[in-house]
C-alpha cells in the first residue's frame, strides 16, 4: 500500500475517463515487466467528474527512472534491443489501424466487431507496455544533466539557463509541425489550397483528442484557423520556425564547446534529446488511437444501447466482454461518481475508497502560505529577468476560453488539449513537471515564459492576482493578491 507520509508523485488532474487511460494503466505492470524486468511502482488512480490523477510514492518513481535508464537505456545494446521492441509495436498497431479504416464497422457482424476490436485492443496494449517507459529515462537523465552542470556552474542562474539549453529538443513537437504545415498551405493558390487542408486533415484530424473524449476535426476547423492569415504571416511564421530550429542545434553545439563536454556527458544530452522527441512522438500516435477507440465505443454504444461516456467507465478487459455479448450495464452504474483503481504488479483493485480517501485527505490537509515565493524549475526564459502579469487558474482545457491574451496560464500540468490556449499566455506556471514536461516543451517552442514544478502553484494563486516570475530562479512573487 502507497505510504501517504511520504512525499508523494503526482501526474494530474488531467481530464480523462477511465477507460482510454486505462489503456496506458494496465500495460504498466506486468506487461511491462515482462520484455524489461521493471515497470511502474505501486500506483493509485483516482478518477472524479471526468478528472483523473495518477498517484505514487515519490522515491519509488526516482528509484525505477534510476534503474530503467541505467539498464536499458544508456547500455547500446539495450537500447538497440528497447528501439526494436518499439518500432515493432508501433508498426503492428498502425497495421491494425490501417484494417480499420478500410472495415465499415457498422456493416460487420457481431461476432466480426469483436474480432477486429480485441485484434486493436492487444496491439494497443502491447504499444504502452513499451511506450509507459518514456516517462523513466527522462526523470532520469534530466537529474543525471543537472548533477553534471553543477561541476561547470556555480551560479545557480548561469545553471538553470544551461539546462534549458540542453534539455531542449532538437524536433518540433507533432503541434508545431501541424501549425507549419498548415501555414504552408496559406501559400498555396486557391485550388491547391482545398487540396492541401482535405490532406491535412487526414494528417491532424485527431490532434485535440484526450484522454477524456475524442472528436474529428474537419476542413472547415482548419480553414478557420488561417482564415485571416496572409502570405506575408504565414512567411514570417516559417520563417521563425526555421531560424528556432537552427537556434536550437546552434546553442546546443556553442555550449558544448564552451563546457569542453566529453563523449559520455555528451551522449547523456544526445539521449534526454532522443526521449523527449520519443514522447512527443508517442503522444500523437496515442492520440490518433484514441480515435479508433472511440469509433469502435461508438458501435457498441449502438448495439448494446449504452452510451460512449458510459462505456468509458469499463476496462480493455471489460469492453472485450462487452463485445462478445455480455451485459455491463449493472457494472458502469458501480462504477459512477468516485472510481479508483490500486495498481502493482500482479494486482489491480477497483474501487480501493479508503487508500483514495487517505491520500485525499492529505492533500487537503496541507495549508499554505499566501504570501510564499513558489519555487519550480525554470522551463523557458525570457529577454527580460522579470515577467509580471494577471494569473489565470486553467484547471481543464475546457475553460481555457478565459485565458486572455498576455495573462499568466496557472495549472496542474499541460497537455497537447492545452495548446490552443497556451499561444494566448504571457507566461506559464505548473503544479507539476520538469524541463521535458509538455509545459516546458511547447513554451520554449512559443518564447514563452514558464516555471514548472511549483507543487502547489494552484493552491495558492488564485484568479486576477499579481505574480511576478524570476525567469532565472525559477521564482513566483504574488505581487498584489485577490
Amino acid at each position: 500500500m502507497i505510504d501517504t507520509n511520504k512525499k508523494l508523485f503526482r501526474w494530474g488532474p488531467i481530464d480523462a475517463a477511465p477507460l482510454p487511460l486505462a489503456y496506458t494503466m494496465v500495460p504498466s505492470f506486468d506487461m511491462m515487466y515482462d520484455l524489461f524486468g521493471i515497470c511502474w511502482p505501486e500506483s493509485l488512480v483516482i478518477y472524479d467528474k471526468d478528472k483523473a490523477v495518477w498517484i505514487i510514492e515519490n522515491d519509488k518513481v526516482i528509484e525505477t527512472s534510476r534503474e530503467f535508464t541505467d539498464k536499458i537505456i544508456i547500455p547500446d545494446e539495450q537500447r538497440k534491443r528497447f528501439n526494436h521492441i518499439w518500432d515493432q509495436a508501433v508498426s503492428k498497431l498502425f497495421e491494425v489501424q490501417d484494417k480499420i479504416d478500410k472495415t465499415n464497422l457498422s456493416s460487420i457482424n457481431d461476432k466480426e466487431l469483436a474480432k477486429i476490436f480485441k485484434e486493436w485492443s492487444q496491439v494497443y496494449l502491447n504499444f504502452w507496455a513499451v511506450g509507459m517507459t518514456g516517462e523513466f529515462p527522462n526523470y532520469a537523465l534530466e537529474e543525471k544533466l543537472k548533477t553534471m552542470l553543477k561541476g561547470y556552474f556555480d551560479d545557480e542562474r548561469d545553471l538553470n539557463e544551461a539546462f534549458a539549453t540542453l534539455a531542449t529538443p532538437t524536433q518540433m513537437s507533432f503541434y508545431k509541425e501541424e501549425e507549419s504545415d498548415l501555414m504552408s498551405i496559406v501559400l498555396l493558390k486557391d485550388q491547391e489550397r482545398d487540396e492541401a487542408l482535405k490532406e491535412h486533415v487526414r494528417n491532424y484530424f485527431w490532434i485535440y483528442n484526450n484522454y477524456l473524449e475524442s472528436k474529428i476535426l474537419d476542413k472547415g476547423y482548419f480553414a478557420e484557423q488561417i482564415k485571416h492569415t496572409t502570405p506575408e504571416d504565414a512567411e514570417e511564421f516559417l520563417k521563425a520556425v526555421k531560424e528556432y530550429k537552427e537556434t536550437v542545434n546552434q546553442d546546443k553545439e556553442n555550449l558544448i564547446n564552451k563546457l569542453t563536454l566529453s563523449k559520455e556527458q555528451v551522449k547523456i544530452i544526445n539521449l534526454l534529446d532522443e526521449c523527449i522527441i520519443f514522447q512527443d512522438v508517442r503522444k500523437s500516435y496515442n492520440l490518433k488511437a484514441d480515435h479508433y477507440l472511440e469509433e469502435f465505443l461508438k458501435e457498441f454504444g449502438k448495439r448494446r444501447n449504452v452510451s460512449v461516456r458510459d462505456l468509458k467507465w469499463l476496462l480493455p478487459g471489460e469492453i472485450e466482454k462487452l463485445a462478445d455479448g455480455e451485459d455491463m450495464k449493472n457494472l458502469i452504474e458501480k462504477r459512477k461518481h468516485i472510481t479508483t483503481a490500486l495498481c502493482d504488479i500482479g494486482s489491480l483493485q477497483i474501487n480501493v475508497q479508503n487508500a483514495a480517501s487517505k491520500i485525499n485527505q492529505q492533500f487537503e490537509k496541507q495549508e499554505f502560505e499566501k504570501s510564499v515565493n513558489l519555487q519550480g524549475t525554470v522551463a523557458c526564459t525570457s529577454k527580460n529577468r522579470y515577467f509580471r502579469g494577471i494569473a489565470k487558474i486553467v484547471l481543464s482545457p475546457k475553460d481555457g476560453d478565459k485565458l486572455k491574451e498576455g495573462e499568466i496560464l496557472v495549472t496542474t500540468m499541460t497537455t497537447p488539449d492545452y495548446v490552443i490556449h497556451m499561444k494566448r499566455a504571457g507566461a506559464i506556471i505548473t503544479d507539476v513537471g520538469g524541463v521535458t514536461c509538455h509545459a516546458a516543451v511547447v513554451s520554449r517552442e512559443f518564447g514563452i515564459p514558464c516555471i514548472v514544478g511549483t507543487e502547489y502553484a494552484t493552491k495558492v494563486i488564485k484568479d486576477g492576482d499579481i505574480l511576478e516570475l524570476h525567469n532565472l530562479r525559477g521564482t513566483v512573487k504574488i505581487v498584489s493578491s485577490k
